[in-house]
């Protein structure tokens, strides 16, 4: 990891500074310390990393995994607690998303996605745990795949978007999932090429159940009006893991949120059901897609909290 003073940050943006603001004045949830800014050169692109380093002596690295509606700085409310727990916590924004630079002709791939959480895993010091949110969940299970010595996976949804069904439901509007699934079989060439912000494809606004927030995901330059090629999509749906199963050489805590209208918990069971070995399901008292609402947020963290403490250092 590096630092870049000539590239760009979200230390001083616009964007940055409001939804710190609102997480703030709208839920009571103060972000600190400002993460460490630090950029990785992976596959010939320059992936950002938000880099939370704790107080006292590290227990161990959490990589947080963002969906495929954000990026690595939504997280930093998790980072800045893992931080407060002596963990470091690193969170990318992965290729195609946030301000991370990709390769010149780069064909927007979702399996670079859970091998780039792969490589940051076998980098880390100490223990490793992978927290995803959103398409981050799975992403993360994936990742710990590649990766047999992560110590545990935390996810707050584990939806599959390989399966039809779940990718209907999970797109903004259910004719839009079918007809991208017809594009997606017939039409590959013309569905790769499309340009789709993400206020279309997906449902933002059920990110929150608070209408300020809601509107922020809406606007922000990095999440609503980003594009995304339909090919990230297509490459989403039609990713094929390097296991076909869902096994884990470390325990699975899903944490879900109670009040989730984009991905209810019932999205999650088949996966979760599917994982073998040790693992735990708590849902959350409220909380929609991005769980900040009380009590979802405090009940988060306890669950979060005592995961992390449970693992050998």
């Amino acid at each position: 990891m590096q630092h870049d003073d000539t590239a760009p940050v979200y230390a001083d943006s616009a964007g940055w500074q409001s939804y710190k603001h609102i997480l703030a004045d709208r839920f009571g949830i103060a972000v600190l310390h400002e993460p460490e800014e630090h950029w990785l050169d992976w596959r010939g692109h320059r992936i950002h990393l938000d880099v939370h380093e704790p107080q006292e002596p590290q227990r161990g690295t959490l990589v947080l995994v963002h969906g495929a509606g954000g990026h690595g700085r939504l997280l930093a409310p998790l980072g800045n607690f893992a931080a407060s727990l002596g963990w470091r916590a690193i969170a990318p924004d992965l290729p195609g998303y946030g301000i991370t630079k990709v390769k010149p002709g780069w064909r927007e791939d979702y399996s670079e996605w859970p091998a780039c959480i792969a490589d940051l895993a076998r980098s880390a010091t100490g223990p490793v745990v992978l927290m995803g949110l959103s398409v981050g969940g799975i992403t993360a299970i994936r990742a710990a795949q590649l990766a047999p010595r992560v110590s545990g996976v935390i996810a707050t949804t584990l939806i599959d978007l390989s399966d039809q069904q779940t990718f209907v439901s999970a797109a903004r509007w259910r004719w839009l999932g079918h007809v991208s699934l017809f594009s997606m079989r017939w039409l590959p060439w013309l569905f790769d090429r499309l340009p789709l912000p993400l206020a279309l494809a997906t449902p933002l606004k059920e990110m929150t159940t608070d209408p300020v927030l809601a509107q922020w995901f809406m606007r922000e330059p990095l999440i609503g009006r980003r594009i995304v090629r339909g090919r990230f999509f297509r490459s989403l749906h039609q990713y094929r893991p390097a296991k076909p199963d869902l096994a884990l050489s470390c325990p699975l805590l899903l944490v879900h949120p109670g009040a989730d209208a984009w991905t209810p918990t019932a999205m999650s069971l088949p996966a979760y059901e599917s994982v073998p070995g040790p693992k735990r399901l708590r849902v959350l008292t409220n909380g929609a897609h991005l769980p900040v609402e009380a009590p979802a947020w405090s009940e988060l963290c306890a669950e979060i909290g005592g995961f992390l403490g449970s693992l050998p250092e």
